[in-house]
């Protein structure tokens, strides 16, 4: 097999360090390897690279007339899941699921825990200086948590949540063995039967035309008064309009939003001034060891892609994950 051109864009979530680089060369001392920062690539560059590791503008990728390969150091990849956006149609796309699990399931578990021992209001009291004690409307371990998806992520929190005795729900989309950490598992289709049971609701699905606006105006009615919802999904799984309403008529007790329909999330939004709302600016996946794990992850399927060997984290096009 002729040797691979390889292009390295450097990003927060993949950016080999000099070891890492190293431990490469010493095992692929034949191949070419071209490493940049962010989409700093030039035309040939890119028209000459048959592997990209990276995050290139898609609407670039229809003159990677050379590539096979592209594996994306995100768990989404819904801007480069269309083979139209691609000049060859046999190219193949990865992705980094399963190095973000940990952390994130570390992030909604804050939530939850910052949500039910009141946090964010004591934060604002000590900019009054107040001394003011609120009892929580009920206990953790008294709690149920909905989990929607049941990938890395959800998994993950999962475990986190039965380790502080909540009461454990999953939806996703094809049934599946239940796991120990679960208490009752059932499909997507089902979602409407579990809602009135949450206490906090978490998103975690892949985004897909089928899960845009999962979470609407009839869906929000569905979950008490009393329920917290946390997005760290996408915006898009959630109508937003339909959210702020909810919020702002106290329908729903509050949210934790890690993502956002508008990224940045523009000023004006009502989001932004809601004292039930916390918001993150999409960081629930940053961890320092990230990076290299998603460098373990490309390095392990660049030996199967020479070989011939299935990969891991193939996308398929067709379902958008």
């Amino acid at each position: 097999m002729k040797s691979p051109a390889i292009l390295f864009l450097t990003h927060s979530h993949f950016h080999p360090d000099d070891g890492e680089l190293q431990l490469f060369h010493s095992l692929y001392p034949h191949l070419e390897v071209t490493t940049l920062k962010g989409t700093t690539y030039t035309s040939e560059q890119l028209a000459k690279a048959e592997i990209i590791v990276g995050f290139p503008k898609p609407e670039d990728l229809v003159h990677a007339t050379s590539l096979r390969w592209l594996h994306a150091p995100s768990s989404g990849v819904t801007q480069y899941a269309d083979k139209a956006l691609f000049a060859r149609k046999d190219v193949l796309l990865t992705n980094s699921s399963g190095t973000y699990g940990k952390q994130i399931a570390d992030h909604i578990i804050g939530m939850i825990i910052a949500f039910n021992h009141n946090f964010f209001t004591y934060h604002n009291q000590m900019k009054e200086r107040v001394w003011k004690n609120i009892f929580p409307s009920h206990d953790i371990w008294e709690s149920t948590l909905l989990i929607v998806g049941l990938g890395d992520i959800g998994t993950n929190l999962a475990k986190r949540a039965k380790a502080h005795g909540m009461r454990v729900l999953a939806v996703k989309r094809t049934a599946s063995e239940k796991p120990s950490c679960v208490d009752a598992l059932k499909t997507i289709d089902e979602l409407d039967s579990l809602l009135g049971q949450a206490d906090y609701l978490a998103l975690c699905p892949a985004y897909t035309k089928e899960t845009e606006h999962l979470i609407d105006a009839k869906r929000l009615s569905m979950m008490k008064s009393t329920a917290y919802l946390i997005n760290v999904g996408r915006g898009a799984l959630v109508d937003e309009q339909a959210l702020i309403e909810a919020l702002e008529t106290k329908r729903l007790a509050g949210a934790g939003l890690d993502v956002t329909q508008l990224e940045p999330l523009p000023p004006t939004s009502k989001l932004w001034n809601l004292e039930n709302v916390f918001i993150t600016p999409h960081s629930s996946g940053l961890s320092p060891s990230d990076p290299h794990q998603v460098f373990s992850l490309f390095l392990n399927n660049l030996r199967k892609f020479l070989h011939g060997e299935p990969m891991q984290n193939l996308v398929d096009f067709q379902r958008k994950y």
